[in-house]
């Protein structure tokens, strides 16, 4: 007598194997979306604390706001402890993520900042693409990969010879915040700031020594956050609050009663 076989037929498991095919293209996507908002989570969270401390600093030092790099007085050396950055004018109110200074680090070193310094979704391209679109500083305008980076951060520096623009749609005003004490000669105040919910001190970017013979170093934000975390970047505002701002945060523009249009979240005086 002939027994009966079970089993699938060819047809039967292509189908199969179509449909969990399918399946994971749908669901892949949404772990990985799902995964870079808990990194965008952690980058708000860490932000928070940086903002925090720009706060508590500024209430020691009567309302100014920490400088982006200060003179130390030491000799300049490889490790560049002539200047302390804001990262490391900020770890007494931190305690968290001091960056370590190395003698005669090599050009390909690529140190990663630590604690709440560091950023889980920083990508070195996508930092570089920011910083070299049209819509920030432009092609050609990025510094290779950095032999350390402090932050994965960028404080808001004042820009030489104070306000700039041209008041119109093409060109904005703006009037940075910030402290720049060696550039600029500019003290910045949080005293100074007429929307403080809509004027950024601290954004994604990045704060680091050069790779350069020279070892700059570079500090930098707003428009570099526009791709930090899938089509924006995490803030911190003057009045404390963290937000994510969606695209370029610096071009975001209002007009004031004078027709004068004005970057909304980069000037000071409107």
């Amino acid at each position: 007598m002939l027994q009966k076989r079970n089993g699938f037929t060819l047809i039967e498991l292509l189908v199969v194997i179509a449909i969990i095919a399918i399946i994971a293209g749908i669901v892949f996507p949404v772990f990985a979306q799902a995964r870079e908002m808990a990194r965008r989570t952690q980058c708000l969270s860490n932000l928070k604390q940086i903002g925090t401390a720009v706060i508590m600093y500024a209430g020691d030092y009567d309302e100014t706001i920490v400088p982006w790099v200060q003179k130390t007085g030491l000799p300049r050396d490889s490790a560049r402890r002539d200047r302390n950055t804001w990262v490391h004018l900020l770890q007494s109110y931190v305690r968290n993520g001091d960056p370590p200074r190395f003698d005669n680090l090599p050009v390909d070193a690529n140190l990663e900042p630590i604690g709440v310094w560091r950023c889980p979704s920083f990508r070195v391209t996508d930092f570089i693409n920011s910083v070299d679109s049209p819509d920030c500083y432009g092609p050609g305008a990025a510094d290779p990969p950095a032999r350390q980076y402090y932050a994965h951060y960028g404080i808001i520096c004042p820009p030489p010879g104070g306000p700039a623009g041209s008041c119109t749609q093409e060109d904005p005003y703006y009037w940075y915040t910030g402290s720049d004490p060696i550039s600029t000669n500019i003290t910045g105040s949080m005293t100074q700031i007429t929307r403080s919910a809509e004027t950024v001190i601290v954004s994604d970017g990045a704060s680091y020594m050069s790779n350069r013979p020279n070892q700059a170093i570079t500090i930098a934000g707003g428009c570099v956050a526009a791709s930090s975390h899938h089509g924006g970047g995490n803030h911190f505002f003057a009045d404390g609050h963290v937000r994510f701002v969606k695209g370029n945060s610096e071009r975001y523009e209002d007009q004031d009663r004078n027709g004068c249009w004005y970057k909304r979240y980069y000037t000071i005086n409107k």
